[in-house]
């Protein structure tokens, strides 16, 4: 059986008198893709800050490989193994495609002082190396042709590709992707569903993926698990949550 990556246990967090998530338990099991959907304001987002390190639960536990990561800080959270994108894009909006995509590298990887004050040989060596690397996951998400460009300039569709090079470049082993087929129009959905299968395969990714479009998740993902107003509403393949009676009356509207 897949080993258990990321176990949550009775997630609550609350905003003073809020609460967004409420006692929210599931497990996200090594390889899998695993989707989140629900109505706006159901609590998708918050999870993922939890996950990933931008707030803090207010009960309960997240787990990642068995060990308790809740309220550790990002950046941590990131050397463990975890990357994710937003659902408002972060970018660094003026510098090229290229860089953003170092940035990440240098996140994941340690030049020493001394070479990089110096400007040595093995530094020199080491920066080639990491653009190359660069290179060819700007080539994955079929990015290579605006390389130099800068991340602004560059179509909102390519920018949601930029960004999940530049997660990919911290070499992650789970990677959160929030709504990441958002404002993308129909074909664009279809070539993001293939490339995030493409790279689960690549590098043996597990994917958590917030998404709204559901008939794109329902094709992409192995399993489901439904938010409605914080509390996890349902959960299993995308079968069982297609005809959950629950989920068509909040959420889905119609059985199909």
């Amino acid at each position: 059986m897949p080993a258990t990556l990321l176990e949550l246990e009775a997630v609550t967090c609350r905003f003073g008198g809020l609460l967004a998530l409420d006692q929210v338990s599931l497990q996200v099991e090594q390889g899998e893709i695993f989707g989140l959907i629900g109505p706006n304001g159901a609590g998708k987002t918050t999870l993922f800050n939890l996950i990933s390190g931008v707030g803090r639960p207010t009960a309960g536990l997240i787990r990642w490989s068995g060990e308790a990561i809740g309220g550790l800080p990002p950046d941590r959270i990131n050397r463990l193994g975890i990357a994710r994108t937003f659902q408002n894009l972060r970018l660094f909006a003026r510098l090229s495609a290229l860089e953003n995509v170092l940035i990440g590298l240098y996140q994941r990887g340690h030049s020493p002082l001394l070479g990089a004050l110096l400007g040595g040989r093995s530094f020199r060596r080491h920066q080639g190396e990491l653009r190359q690397q660069a290179l060819q996951l700007l080539e994955l998400v079929d990015l290579s042709a605006v390389a130099q460009q800068p991340a602004g300039s560059l179509p909102y569709g390519s920018q949601r590709r930029l960004e999940i090079a530049r997660a990919l470049a911290t070499g992650p082993r789970l990677l959160l992707l929030d709504e990441p087929a958002a404002g993308m129009n129909p074909i664009e959905k279809e070539e993001l569903s293939a490339l995030i299968l493409r790279l689960r395969a690549r590098f043996e990714l597990t994917v958590l993926v917030i998404e709204h479009h559901v008939p794109l998740m329902m094709r992409l993902c192995d399993r489901l698990a439904v938010l409605n107003f914080g509390h996890r509403l349902a959960l299993g393949t995308p079968e069982l949550v297609r005809h959950d009676p629950a989920v068509i009356e909040a959420y889905l509207g119609v059985s199909s």
